[in-house]
């Protein structure tokens, strides 16, 4: 799953099989390593060796990993055994066994995880190693009482190291079992330092302290597998997280009135539970997926999500900000999708006001050189449409005065050009009846905010005055962050601050695209489905004109 939601879940047997692979190696490395300033008794050689190999061939079967790296590990584990007579061989043996199992558990790590994971693995191979010998050899070199303390100081810091890695510093340590996992670990490795220095016998502080060095090694292999706890939430920046097998989306993630947003592969079946009240997740005209209205008290709070067999909760914490006005009205799904964008660019932050608030003044430019562009192409009239929202009302006083200094006539006239400066859902409820209607000669024309999958697949063509091409490599890359991250398909409203994020805006000159859908013959099975990313999900859209 995507970063900004988390895993799914665990993968307990891959853990397991983990855990075992990873101490059993750790234990016949140590032994063939040390073999040549200790002695160790065969049958724990072969026990751990045959241990070894057995995981990484069940390893092989069961999950999907390297082969070469299964016969190359099995084969090094059951070598130790048989070369334990021989201290040198067996020395040699055990070096490159610890090797792979460095590269086995840190390999494709960025550096600082990778140095974290060596010493962890590199502390359990001497400890485990240590620990098993029977005694030590004179003149070998080898003094356990400074590797003793050498290795407790390494892994206590590896574990700190983990710790601060992790960035988990509030609640979450103790509130969530990956913080839970590291907290046992950072405990352990210092118990073993703190024991390393009270015993003055490094033989038997080995064997004692292999208890918690096991249980730092378990730690450090069953961490990758254990979902990382999604950001606290923020009061005012919408919440994305994932529950019951989906992503969720809370939004504007004020007091009162709220949106819970899911994807359409989330299903029909979503209900949310907020305060002992359920809501229902619908889909909205003119958005995708499906919406539930909830009221969310101040202050911190949960929401439960069940959909189908499945329940998660969703914890909120709204803070004690005032409402935002229309964020859950009409127009939220496209405010939502606002704030998705800054989400998805790793960059969220609270919304002070709703795309629908206001006109944008670009937008308000775009939409007199619509009208200037309808005028030039000898259109006989206007149909102009809105609704009650400031920017819409805003936007229709625009063309109104742009179309008067142009001397183009506004009437109602299937015979002349239909311009859309409603919100999402009435223009959908226009575009449907325009379709059962007559239509318009001179086309249907869209506000540049009605760029969005389901408001401009309601008609089968029509044209938007916009500053930025949808195809370029910018927009595209907005479209399949938000496909990866939600399923979402994109708004202008959501790519602007996306495009924020990254210190930049839509800054080209407006030019007229075109929008239709497109019927093609689909290849079952034979390819993918290549509309994730798309602004036109089963259509197309194409330049029509110069820049204006």
């Amino acid at each position: 799953m995507h970063s900004h939601t988390g895993v799914s879940g665990v993968d307990h047997l891959a853990l397991a099989l983990r855990v075992l692979l990873l101490t059993s190696t750790a234990l016949i490395a140590g032994i063939g390593l040390l073999r040549a300033g200790a002695t160790v008794p065969r049958w724990l050689a072969w026990a751990a060796g045959g241990m070894s190999a057995a995981v990484s061939g069940i390893s092989a079967v069961v999950l999907d990993i390297n082969p070469g790296f299964a016969v190359a590990h099995a084969v090094l584990a059951l070598a130790i055994p048989v070369a334990v007579r021989w201290r040198t061989a067996a020395a040699y043996l055990g070096f490159a066994l610890t090797l792979l199992l460095i590269a086995e558990a840190a390999l494709g790590h960025t550096s600082l995880v990778f140095f974290l994971d060596t010493v962890f693995a590199a502390v359990a191979v001497v400890w485990f190693g240590a620990a098993s010998a029977t005694s030590w050899r004179d003149g070998s070199g080898l003094r356990p009482g400074p590797v003793a303390l050498t290795a407790a100081l390494a892994l206590a810091g590896a574990a700190i190291g983990q710790l601060l890695l992790s960035g988990l510093f509030d609640r979450r340590l103790w509130g969530s079992a990956h913080g839970f996992v590291l907290v046992g670990a950072v405990v352990a490795s210092l118990a073993v330092l703190v024991l390393v220095v009270v015993l003055h016998n490094p033989q038997r502080a080995f064997r004692t302290g292999a208890i918690g060095v096991l249980a730092v090694v378990v730690a450090w292999s069953v961490l990758p597998g254990i979902p990382h706890p999604p950001e606290l939430p923020v009061p005012g920046v919408a919440r994305l997280t994932q529950a019951a097998g989906t992503p969720v989306l809370v939004s504007p993630h004020r007091p009162g009135r709220n949106l819970v947003h899911f994807p359409d592969s989330a299903g029909l079946d979503v209900v949310v539970e907020s305060g002992g009240r359920l809501a229902r997740a619908v889909p909205r005209p003119g958005a995708s997926g499906t919406w539930a209205e909830v009221d969310l008290p101040p202050g911190r709070s949960e929401l439960l999500v069940r959909r189908g067999a499945e329940q998660g909760s969703v914890d909120v914490d709204t803070g004690t900000l005032p409402p935002l006005p229309d964020a859950a009205g009409a127009d939220g799904p496209e405010c939502a999708s606002a704030a998705l964008g800054g989400i998805v660019a790793a960059a969220a932050s609270p919304l002070d006001r709703c795309p629908a608030a206001s006109l944008s003044t670009e937008d308000e430019d775009a939409l007199r050189k619509l009208v200037d562009y309808l005028a030039s192409r000898h259109t006989p009239a206007v149909t102009v449409v809105g609704d009650d929202a400031p920017r819409s009302r805003a936007a229709a006083d625009v063309v109104l005065s742009q179309a008067q200094q142009r001397g183009l006539p506004v009437r109602d006239d299937p015979g002349g050009a239909l311009v859309l400066v409603a919100g999402w859902s009435r223009a959908v409820e226009v575009l449907d009846a325009t379709n059962r209607g007559r239509g318009y000669t001179y086309g249907v024309h869209l506000a540049p905010w009605l760029l969005h999958g389901p408001v401009v697949n309601a008609v089968a063509g029509a044209s938007l005055p916009l500053r930025f091409d949808p195809r370029d490599r910018q927009a595209l890359s907005y479209g399949m962050d938000l496909a990866a991250t939600f399923g979402e398909p994109p708004s202008p409203a959501g790519f602007r601050r996306w495009l924020a994020a990254r210190g930049a805006a839509p800054g080209g000159e407006v030019t007229i695209y075109a929008s239709a859908q497109v019927d093609v013959m689909q290849m079952a099975n034979h390819q993918h489905d290549s509309t994730a990313g798309q602004w036109i999900p089963e259509g197309t859209i194409v330049a029509i004109s110069d820049p204006l």
